[in-house]
């Protein structure tokens, strides 16, 4: 298995302090644990399958997971690992593809708060003796804001719920969200003929401690899948809201 890189270092946001994974200290250690594992570039990995090996191709802000090997290197009992590994997927913050020997562990918007490729730098010293940056496989750029792009929505009200989302995402997950501005500007703009851009704001809160919204995927198209039930939620007597919860529904 990959080993976790031995110089260099990853970017961590401040505000991952508010987040929901940073409330759990064994939750919190195995999101870092990942981070330091992913791939800066692109390569390939050779695995120990059975009695043989095989060359797996593992792209940039991925790494190969095994659970034995994890548990080791995190000093936690293997059934913890999945399972936390396991929450982590529900909350989005990555993605697990499995096989019958390994796992490959994708880092979701692993470009947007690690920095791009192109950003990367060689290190190279000049002539003064000043390094032009660090390693390249950990980089020091320039912040890169919560969820930015060159094409933003035109419609103020858009944006105001674009701004309130991105904020509780990170807070939520410790990660930006990555917009598809297009396409979620159209579900939004769909939202607001029916509601007001401060009530879907008020939901948005509400969307992201919902355990049901949580299995189902912290994006803004279930958000807007998820909108009337919210909205019958908060109507709703809070005894029997508890009671739904705690069936499940």
């Amino acid at each position: 298995m990959d080993t976790i890189h031995d110089e260099g270092w990853i970017k961590l946001y401040r505000k991952s302090i508010d987040s929901q994974v940073f409330q759990s200290e064994g939750l919190w250690k195995i999101w870092t644990w990942c981070l330091l594992k992913a791939n800066h570039e692109e390569r390939w990995v050779s695995i120990k399958t059975g009695k043989g090996t095989s060359e797996v191709f593992v792209k940039r802000g991925q790494f190969v997971f095994g659970r034995k090997t994890a548990a080791k290197e995190l000093k936690m009992v293997e059934r913890t690992v999945h399972k936390r590994m396991l929450k982590l997927k529900t909350m989005r913050n990555c993605d697990i593809q499995s096989d019958t020997h390994y796992s490959i562990v994708t880092i979701l918007n692993y470009d947007l708060y690690q920095g791009s490729k192109n950003e990367e730098v060689t290190g190279k010293v000049t002539g003064k003796g000043q390094a032009s940056d660090t390693n390249k496989n950990y980089k020091n750029e320039k912040n890169l804001s919560n969820g930015s792009s060159p094409k933003k929505p035109g419609d103020p009200r858009v944006k105001e719920f674009f701004n309130c989302w991105s904020e509780t995402f990170l807070q939520e997950t410790g990660q930006p969200y990555t917009f598809t501005f297009e396409k979620d500007g159209r579900l939004v703009k769909d939202l607001l003929k029916v509601h007001s851009v401060e009530t879907l704001q008020d939901l948005t809160r509400q969307f992201f401690r919902d355990e049901q919204c949580k299995r189902r995927g912290l994006d803004i198209g279930i958000f807007k899948l998820e909108v009337n039930r919210l909205i019958g939620l908060k109507s709703m007597d809070p005894l029997e809201q508890a009671k739904r919860e705690l069936r499940g529904h």
